[in-house]
């Protein structure tokens, strides 16, 4: 292998770094490099599509482990739904591979396009959350690379495999997965549209609505004081002939349509997005959201599962509104008991302080026992801030200040999109953070692995 300099960021593009990437094809690359750096006692950050919003894949300065050229299906029973793939397999290259079949992804984020270990190494949770948990609770086996350079195979009967999965990559590089698929009779779903006028309605709705429902997603206008939304429920599809099952199974029934609403070429959305960015264009966006779901009323219609699930790869570049400074997203998870009062007054303190988040999303959770779990009996808000010049230094004291209403209540925060957080805060956030130091003194005692988040949160071991 031979390094290539990089200019890195994560996907909210918010800070970048200058790193060294090492671009891995096989396990044994990666055994090889591990050795190396554990020989040489050189710190190195892992890194898949980078997905991440914030700096979880980056070293500054340093060497980053590339590991998206692994993309083997090592092996795909199509009778029991068992897939074991490499860690570079995408989300997209994941259902491309199993949805002709008649299997779909347990759980699955927002967009098609992080890479499984990226995936395991955060604990991605989709709209699923409150039926299926998170990703980890479907991995049957992982392969994995001790800093050292030892391979390792975990089972969930491990106490290091429940350390490994969410643990951002911090004790050993995920190199394969074996996960258990859901079966599905067609590859659409029956989604229910409603508005709600409030918070409060949406969390009843919601409340009310999961146990019949496989999905459920809520977006909010955060613009308007009493956060109104727009809530969307799904079922999976069954009782179609066979015929129209095999039909919606295969891949170009999936593909993302070329038009939104029959009328508007995808590639044309970002461009008018861009020039609606400026107060008010984001409030009359937000309000002509609202308002279009109210006047229809509680409606439903048939979505694709890839048109339902990947909501961000839909409009093409659709982030270049955020250009050129990126976005950050501050998510917080609160228990049911507090949920809506904490999650009123953290919009309340964006209002306060005039940073409005243009994107509010509300999902229902349950609880895990992973060690570093951010899972909880009770809802997510997820926030995304535009990053600018002037207010930089105001939007993650907000943000901080956010996810200290969030943690005081009992709640957590989310690794994946965190770019702002201080280390009191992931010390109060995760109970479990001093046995998963221990876990990492053990098996990597000179910090070999090492990222920019796991710096500026304390977690990195002082290298001897």
């Amino acid at each position: 292998m031979r390094p290539e300099s990089h200019v890195l960021a994560g996907w909210g593009e918010a800070q970048r770094a200058v790193c060294r990437s090492w671009p891995a094809t096989s396990t044994d690359d990666v055994v090889a490099l591990l050795r190396r750096f554990h020989e040489e006692q050189r710190p190195i950050a892992l890194r898949g599509a980078g997905r991440s919003y914030g700096d979880a894949a980056t070293l500054d300065g340093g060497d980053v482990l590339d590991l998206r050229r692994l993309r083997a299906v090592r092996a795909f029973d199509r009778e029991s739904g068992h897939i074991t793939v490499e860690a570079g397999v995408t989300i997209e290259d994941l259902w491309r591979t199993t949805l002709p079949a008649g299997w779909w992804p347990p759980v699955v984020p927002g967009t098609m396009h992080p890479t499984l270990g990226g995936c395991i190494a955060m604990n991605v949770h989709g709209k699923n959350h409150f039926a299926v948990g998170c990703i980890g609770e479907h991995v049957e086996e992982l392969e994995v690379v001790l800093p050292g350079g030892e391979i390792r195979t975990l089972t969930p009967a491990d106490e290091l495999f429940r350390a490994v999965v969410g643990g951002f990559g911090m004790l050993g590089v995920v190199t394969a997965i074996r996960l258990r698929l859901k079966r599905v009779e067609s590859g659409l779903l029956d989604v229910t549209a409603l508005a709600t006028a409030s918070l409060a309605d949406m969390h009843r709705e919601l409340e009310a609505r999961v146990p019949d429902s496989d999905y459920a997603v809520g977006w909010i206008d955060a613009f308007h004081g009493s956060a109104r939304g727009v809530l969307h429920t799904a079922s999976y599809r069954s009782g179609d002939d066979a015929a129209a099952a095999r039909a919606s199974l295969a891949l170009d029934g999936q593909d993302l349509p070329a038009r939104i609403m029959k009328v508007m070429p995808r590639d044309k959305v970002a461009p008018l997005l861009r020039r609606a960015t400026r107060f008010p264009g984001l409030r009359g966006i937000n309000t002509a959201k609202y308002l279009a779901t109210r006047i229809r009323g509680e409606h439903r219609f048939t979505q694709s599962l890839v048109a339902f699930s990947f909501l961000l790869d839909y409009v093409p570049r659709w982030k270049s509104i955020y250009d050129p400074h990126g976005l950050v997203q501050q998510q917080s998870f609160v228990p049911k008991e507090r949920a809506l009062e904490v999650q009123q007054r953290i919009l309340a303190t964006c209002r306060e302080h005039r940073i409005i988040p243009w994107l509010a999303v509300l999902k229902r959770h349950r609880p895990d026992d992973f060690l570093m779990s951010h899972s909880v009996d009770g809802f997510s808000l997820a926030l995304d801030f535009p990053v600018t010049d002037d207010k930089r230094g105001r939007l993650w004291w907000l943000c901080q200040e956010l996810d200290r209403i969030a943690i005081e209540a009992g709640g957590n925060i989310y690794l994946a999109k965190d770019l702002t957080a201080e280390p009191k805060t992931l010390a109060a956030a995760y109970p479990g953070l001093e046995r998963f130091r221990e876990w990492k003194r053990e098996l990597d005692p000179h910090g070999i692995l090492v990222t920019d988040q796991a710096k500026r949160l304390a977690v990195s071991v002082s290298r001897s």
